[in-house]
């Protein structure tokens, strides 16, 4: 991750944000008039009041909750396989962790922290998870889904979707468009320095696998690849997330490699890997050494994402980003 985006993203930290709102945000901006009715996904949400007990279930979505500045309102975060952003820390740090790692809470504990709400992916609301919607509802706890983790070709619009909802759902809807505003603009000016960028670069997503690529296929890391200048060479697989074979890899010939950066094995030990594999040892990605390397919150929804299109185009086009 360059240092000039990071510098970029810093800025729409929890502290800045709340700083930046406060001198460019009317007096009589819009507040939320309660009950507000929300459709989330096959589900429609009935917020009464504020949340004021709220958990949130993914690494992404915790870092979006404290850059909107609600930190004061959470009493769990879960699932965190990345650091947290340096601006938000401090913040992270006041909030209770209620599972660690790759895993999420069971209900039991939600309940036990008394949560009215919790927002998270559609993986956190599995029966082998915190539960289902239904089931969090039927105990009074609100359940947001991620957007994007609920529909196939998910955009940076769902993204803003989902911080518009939020922003009404906890009244700060100056905050969420404030920072729809932040991240449009930056993407915006990658975007410009790719501006006579004729023909996207081929990218190959590798993410995790040995007997085969699990890659991405109608989730957002497509979409932002292709904000970068880029064409992910899977995005014709129907489901989001997909095993693909090594010589269906090969047969498309990659460019480039993203490789998605979390968990125990490294970035470095994953491009190793590719580059030890005869079979891949042809392709223009691996001949010329091609690799950008993406921490993976970014390449779901959240406040990163702005920084990831950079991060991508810079390893695309590094003689535009010079």
């Amino acid at each position: 991750m360059s240092s000039g985006s990071m510098a970029g993203l810093a800025a729409i930290g929890a502290g800045a944000l709340t700083i930046a709102i406060s001198a460019a945000v009317p007096a009589d901006a819009q507040e939320t008039d309660y009950p507000v009715t929300i459709q989330n996904g096959d589900h429609t949400l009935i917020i009464d009041a504020p949340p004021e007990r709220a958990v949130s279930l993914n690494g992404h979505t915790t870092e979006l909750m404290l850059t909107l500045g609600l930190g004061d309102r959470m009493v769990g975060t879960a699932y965190m396989n990345y650091p947290v952003l340096e601006p938000l820390e401090a913040a992270y740090d006041e909030v209770p962790v209620l599972s660690d790692g790759t895993g999420y809470p069971s209900l039991e504990v939600l309940l036990g922290a008394g949560a009215d709400f919790t927002y998270g992916r559609d993986s956190a609301y599995r029966d082998t998870a915190v539960g289902s919607v239904e089931r969090l509802g039927a105990v009074g706890i609100n359940a947001y889904v991620v957007k994007g983790t609920v529909i196939h070709g998910a955009t940076m619009d769902d993204v803003y979707e989902d911080i518009r909802n939020l922003g009404l759902i906890f009244d700060v809807q100056p905050r969420a468009t404030a920072l729809i505003d932040s991240i449009e603009g930056e993407i915006s000016a990658v975007q410009a320095t790719l501006a006579e960028v004729a023909d996207p670069v081929d990218v190959l997503v590798y993410d995790s696998g040995h007997d085969g690529i699990y890659t991405t296929g109608q989730a957002l890391q497509t979409a932002l690849i292709e904000l970068a200048g880029g064409r992910n060479i899977f995005d014709d697989i129907d489901d989001t997330w997909a095993m693909v074979s090594w010589e269906e890899a090969v047969v498309r010939n990659p460019e480039v490699i993203v490789i998605n950066d979390y968990g125990e094995t490294s970035a470095e030990a994953k491009i190793a890997m590719l580059k030890d594999r005869p079979a891949l040892a042809s392709i223009p990605a691996i001949e010329n050494d091609r690799f950008v390397v993406l921490p993976l919150p970014g390449a779901f929804e959240g406040v990163r994402n702005a920084d990831a299109v950079r991060t991508l185009a810079e390893g695309f086009y590094p003689d535009l980003f010079r």
